[in-house]
């Protein structure tokens, strides 16, 4: 069954931008970092690919699953 869904008001999404902002905001550092540094692999590899040679590697952290 298909859902129609209503058009998003702009107060709408300003609202949903700033609860998830109020949300990251309240992680704990570790996992902030941790996203940090996935963010850092994600670029990294994706500027190899397109022939730009990386001024910086990845952070390399331990986390609790090493």
């Amino acid at each position: 069954m298909n859902v129609i869904r209503q058009p998003i008001t702009p107060q709408e999404l300003f609202n949903q931008k700033a609860a998830r902002r109020k949300d990251l905001a309240a992680l704990p550092i570790e996992q902030k970092l941790t996203r940090l540094v996935t963010l850092q692999k994600i670029a990294y590899t994706i500027g190899r690919q397109v022939g730009r040679e990386p001024q910086h590697r990845p952070w390399t952290i331990k986390t609790q699953s090493q």
